[in-house]
C-alpha cells in the first residue's frame, strides 16, 4: 500500500457541531493542541488514559515520572498539572525536556508528599 500526502488548510464539518464552530484552521490543529497527557491514578498507580505516554515510574510517595513517547522539540513547551489532592500537584520538569521525561510532585494541605486518587498532565508545545 502507497502511503500519500493530503493537504489542505481549513477543515470543516457537514453540519454535525452546533453553534458558530463550523471550521478550524489546520495550524490550530498542528499547534494548538496538547501533545502529551494522561490521567492516572497516584494512590493505585492505574492509568485512566493517556496520549503519547510510554510510561509512569512511580519513584515514592507523591513523586512520578512520565515518560513521553515523541520528545518535543526544544524545552520551550508548557506542561500543566492537575490532581484531586488539597495541596495540588506541581510539574518540575527538572532539565527533563527534551530527553522525554517530566517530573510531577503531589503535595497534601500540610505540605507534604501525597498520591492522589487522581493525577493529570499535559504538554503543549512543538514535537520534534
Amino acid at each position: 500500500m502507497a502511503n500519500g500526502t493530503i493537504a489542505f488548510d481549513t477543515l470543516q464539518t457537514s453540519g454535525q457541531i452546533t453553534g458558530t464552530a463550523k471550521s478550524v484552521d489546520t495550524d490550530f490543529v498542528v499547534n494548538g493542541v496538547s501533545k502529551v497527557w494522561i490521567n492516572f491514578n497516584g494512590s493505585s498507580f492505574g492509568t485512566a488514559d493517556s496520549f503519547n505516554v510510554t510510561s509512569i515510574t512511580d519513584n515514592g510517595t507523591g513523586d512520578y515520572y512520565v515518560t513521553i513517547a515523541s520528545d518535543m522539540v526544544n524545552a520551550n513547551y508548557c506542561t500543566t498539572t492537575a490532581g484531586r489532592i488539597s495541596g495540588g500537584i506541581s510539574c518540575n520538569d527538572a532539565g527533563e525536556n527534551t530527553s522525554g521525561r517530566i517530573a510531577i510532585g503531589a503535595l497534601d494541605s500540610g505540605g507534604s508528599r501525597d498520591d492522589p486518587d487522581t493525577v493529570c498532565a499535559a504538554v503543549d508545545g512543538d514535537l520534534a
